[in-house]
């Protein structure tokens, strides 16, 4: 079940026109594994460790106190934290910024699936998906760059990626999964929520 808790904002797609038109005609989007981006070596926009979140804060705004003496532990450099999301995941990414800066920043894409009712659509998403994933955990948001979320670790990412400004869906499973395959849903026609936009033009310098 989904658990928004507040107004889902308009969201962008970035891809191909060609998987973009099977969205729009047919409600056809692909569920990922988290473990998915892991394998994307050569994909910068989309290379990630989806289950493993670390984040560094300076020691001069950290206080380690050990347990047994209670007095403070000094630090040298950065204290890194590390937390486990402890199961793959399914996941599903949009963008709520219409950027032309995306379109190279996910390799390949040539157009905009701009979805303009993002209630309706969402909602659907969760619907069907969950005729798939029966007894796991639905939810969609805003992710967090180089900061904690609500949501705990799925919806967290390095500051590298902001410029993305993700809004993601995550399905958890009702018990630790190592390995999932991708999953296709499809929610019907959305055209009357949805257009897909081509890739602006690029603009070229004149000598003057």
């Amino acid at each position: 079940m989904s658990l928004p808790d507040f107004s889902r904002p308009r969201l962008f797609r970035y891809s191909e026109h060609q998987w973009l038109i099977r969205s729009l005609m047919l409600g056809e989007f692909r569920l990922v594994p988290a473990s998915y981006y892991g394998e994307l070596v050569g994909d910068s926009a989309r290379y990630d460790n989806e289950l493993v979140r670390e984040n560094a804060a300076p020691s001069e705004k950290v206080t380690i106190t050990h347990v047994a003496t209670s007095q403070p532990i000094r630090t040298i450099g950065d204290v890194v934290f590390r937390d486990e999301v402890g199961t793959n995941y399914y996941t599903l990414s949009f963008s709520t910024a219409f950027d032309p800066l995306l379109f190279d920043e996910f390799a390949g894409s040539n157009a905009c699936l701009v979805i303009h009712e993002p209630e309706e659509v969402c909602e659907r998403i969760h619907f069907y998906a969950e005729q798939f994933l029966q007894r796991w955990s639905g939810i969609d948001g805003a992710v967090a760059y180089g900061r904690e979320h609500k949501y705990g670790p799925t919806f967290i990412k390095d500051w590298r990626y902001v410029i993305q400004k993700e809004w993601r869906f995550a399905w958890i499973p009702p018990e630790k999964a190592n390995t999932l395959h991708p999953l296709c849903i499809q929610i019907g026609n959305i055209e009357r929520y949805a257009e897909i936009m081509p890739q602006p033009p690029k603009s070229v310098a004149c000598a003057g």
